[in-house]
């Protein structure tokens, strides 16, 4: 990936290095635009008020970069995204409120953010065959089944958006 995890990176701050690292599939990049969160990379529809309501319950935080136009745009990192995803199922699996959902992965443990973490391993992998749908509301109580929903998830996404079949640019191979 282009991006790596630090939230203050030159690329971000720099306009001209923003706008060149924007030219890349987000796939790549690792950082996706709002625009890109909205329109294509979730399964659920996802509006800006609810990334808001994420990003205020302390499930995902955003980056800011300088656009050279002027101004400011909001990114999100990979994970984060894939944060909300998991979310967003764990919602549609169990009928329980966003809140209820944010508030069981943000507080989940180290298994939870071990399968959000280790996205990677699920490249070239095909969906699990069993159905994120079909959790019920137990799983919000037990973190094993959680975890194994957010892996479900994760694995999902992954195999949704193909990684696999984007090539990296050629200065990185």
């Amino acid at each position: 990936m282009l991006m790596v995890a630090d939230r203050s990176r030159f690329a971000l701050k720099e306009p001209a290095a923003l706008g060149a690292l924007l030219i890349y599939d987000w796939r790549v990049r690792g950082v996706l635009t709002d625009e890109e969160v909205l329109g294509q990379a979730l399964s659920h529809p996802v509006t800006t008020s609810l990334l808001r309501h994420f990003q205020r319950q302390g499930l995902i935080r955003a980056l800011h970069g300088v656009r050279p136009q002027g101004g400011r745009m909001r990114l999100w990192m990979l994970t984060d995204v894939i944060r909300v995803q998991a979310a967003l199922d764990l919602r549609a699996a169990t009928g329980v409120q966003t809140s209820t959902c944010i508030q069981a992965l943000v507080s989940g443990g180290p298994g939870v953010e071990a399968a959000v973490e280790t996205w990677r391993i699920h490249v070239g992998a095909q969906p699990c065959q069993a159905s994120v749908q079909a959790m019920k509301e137990s799983v919000l109580r037990d973190s094993a089944a959680l975890t194994s929903l957010v892996e479900t998830s994760v694995r999902a996404f992954v195999a949704r958006h193909r990684f696999d079949a984007i090539a990296q640019p050629a200065f990185l191979i």
